[in-house]
Parts: structure tokens; sequence; C-alpha cells
């Protein structure tokens, strides 16, 4: 998006401390300019719709204020470079839309979130839990990574990795050094993305690659930062039956899009049709379709939960086609079986 051209920034006698940063400190995502004020009400007006409502409190002197934000989406996921030219405040109440990770590019800035304070410097990362009143005190000059995560996408995609429905809330721990393993590999995971926005010919503009980009960012994000299920997602998961059901039950869980036949699951895992029925129903108490249809119908309903329903590829139809699902009218009534919801409906919520 091109620079707002906000009155002020070029009017005479302005100066701008952010031109001496970004001169110095070239910061990236230069080709996903979302706005530059130098307007207080504009730039909080802005950046609570990119990341969360807050109230913006100017600490420092008013003649230096003005703020940038570069902000690029991945679906549920926004990845967002902000900067003020003087000290200001950020203060809400509680920001339970999102989980928000922030890292310091230049400078620092001190977070508090609910009753614990954390002083994010480079090298170090905040990380905010919905539903906690959130305190910023951000110097002048500083440039943060903000990085927003849908929170029903994100506790959806933890569903997927634990054994039931959690009964306790995702709570991340506050703070992370992000040269740490494994929180190092998710950081170089993000540059990686960043890189290829910047780029004259994104790989990211394609919808499909933004939509992999995203959950892969979920994914990385539950493996990487210590959280209260991150025991759950790493530990073994106890074995359902012999070897070679828990195979055809990774199969089915890992290719959902694939039309898996009974003898396509028994040739992959070296068993019997027979076996395979028996062993579905014994341990499982299904059958190998019914199996697979269940786990086609919660991707569906992730993947509708997630997905911008604004985008042009983005339809009811082209999900359950892509999932294997022929028949639009009995996928519905599945879907509002299981979910008590039409698909449409779903979709239109939106993340």
């Amino acid at each position: 998006m091109a620079t707002d051209p906000v009155p002020g920034i070029e009017s005479p006698g302005y100066e701008s401390k952010l031109e001496e940063v970004v001169i110095r400190y070239p910061a990236p995502l230069a080709e996903h300019q979302h706005f530059r004020t130098t307007d207080l009400n504009t730039a909080r007006e802005e950046v609570s719709r990119v990341l969360f409502p807050h109230e913006l409190r100017l600490r420092g002197d008013s003649r230096y204020f003005e703020a940038s934000i570069r902000s690029a989406r991945l679906r549920a996921v926004s990845i967002t470079v902000l900067a003020y030219g003087t000290e200001v405040e950020l203060v809400a109440e509680r920001a339970d839309a999102s989980f928000i990770v922030a890292r310091s590019l230049v400078g620092g800035a001190e977070f508090r979130i609910g009753a614990q304070s954390v002083v994010v410097r480079p090298g170090t990362a905040a990380v905010f839990t919905p539903g906690k009143p959130i305190r910023i005190r951000w110097p002048s000059g500083s440039v943060m990574m903000v990085i927003a995560i849908d929170r029903t996408a994100l506790e959806s995609e933890l569903e997927t990795w634990v054994d039931t429905s959690p009964s306790v809330p995702l709570r991340f721990e506050p703070v992370v050094n992000v040269w740490d393993m494994p929180a190092a590999s998710w950081w170089s995971a993000v540059d990686h993305l960043v890189e290829d926005l910047d780029s004259a010919t994104p790989i990211l503009r394609h919808p499909a690659a933004a939509s992999v980009a995203g959950r892969g960012l979920m994914v990385g994000l539950l493996l990487a930062m210590p959280h209260n299920y991150s025991s759950q997602i790493w530990e073994r998961p106890r074995p359902i039956g012999p070897e070679w059901l828990s195979r055809a039950v990774d199969l089915i869980k890992e290719l959902p899009v694939r039309t898996w036949t009974v003898p396509d699951l028994a040739r992959a895992t070296n068993t019997s049709t027979r076996a395979l029925y028996d062993g579905f129903r014994r341990w499982l108490g299904t059958t190998p379709m019914e199996y697979q249809r269940q786990i086609r119908l919660r991707r569906a309903w992730i993947e509708l939960r997630t997905a911008d329903s604004g985008g042009e590829a983005t339809t009811v139809t082209a999900i359950a086609s892509r999932l294997g699902f022929t028949n639009l009218g009995r996928f519905a009534a599945e879907y509002r079986q299981r979910f008590g919801e039409l698909p449409s409906i779903t979709l239109h919520r939106g993340p």
C-alpha cells in the first residue's frame, strides 16, 4: 500500500526523526507501507485497526510526533513494522482478538502485560496472551516488528495437536530470547517470509502460498514459544492399536485432500483390507471412510474459520471440493450436524 500523504509530513519546518532512523537502519516491509502520519488520532485509529484497539498517549515532544506502519497479511497472521518519532504510550484494557508477538528491530520498549513487566530490546521478544491489559512505553525512534495471530485460528490449530479440546485457555510465557532455539528457528522463518514479501515478485502474493505460510507460522509458534500446552505437543503420543493402524490414521490426517480407499490404505500400511476394517472398528469405533470424512469435515471447519471471506479464491465450494466433498448439499448437512451451523456462516464470520 502506498504511503498515506497526510498533511504535515511535508510542511515547511517539519523535521522527521523517523527519517534519520530509516536511513541508518532500513526497516523491512518497505513495499508494504500502510500509512505514515503526524496526526495522533489518525495514528491511533490505523494502528488499532491493524493490531488491537488502544489509547495512544503522547509522552514526548509533540513537534516530533510521527507514526509509520508497514503491514502485510498472510490470512490469519499479520506482520507489521511500527515506529514512532517521539515517545508515546499505548494502553489497552484488553486485547482479545489476537495473540501478539513483538520483537525489537531498533531501540527498545517496555511492555506491561497484566502484572508482569517486560523490557524488549534487540534479542528479546514479548508475547501477549489475549484477555490481559497491555501498556507499552514506546521510546522515540524505536522500531518494532509486531506479529498478530488471530486467536480463533491459533486455538483451532492447537486443537489439532492435542488429544482433546483444550479445557484451559492457551497461555504463552511473556518473554522469549529470540536467539535461543527453537524460537530462533521461528524468527528465521519470519525473516524469510519478510524477505519474500519485499522481493519484486513475491511468491506470497498467491493466496495458496499465503495460506500455507500463515498456517506454518501458527504451527511454528506453537512449537517454538513456551506455553501451557508445550509438553502435550512435544510428547510422543500413545500409539492407537497396532503400528499399521497408527500409520493409516497419520496418512488420513496428513493428506486430507487425497481420497483414500481402503485398498489404498491397506497397501500403504502393509496390511489387509479386512485387518484395516477390523482395526478401525476395534480401536476407533468407526470405519476408515467415516474416519476420513470426519477428518475432512474438521479440516474444512478450520479453513473456513481462518479464511478471508472477501478473497476471490475463497468459497465454500472451493474448500469443500478440494477436500473431496463432491455433493455440496450433503456436505452442508453433515457440516451443520457436526458444528451447529452452515459452512457459509462460518466463512462469513471470518477470523
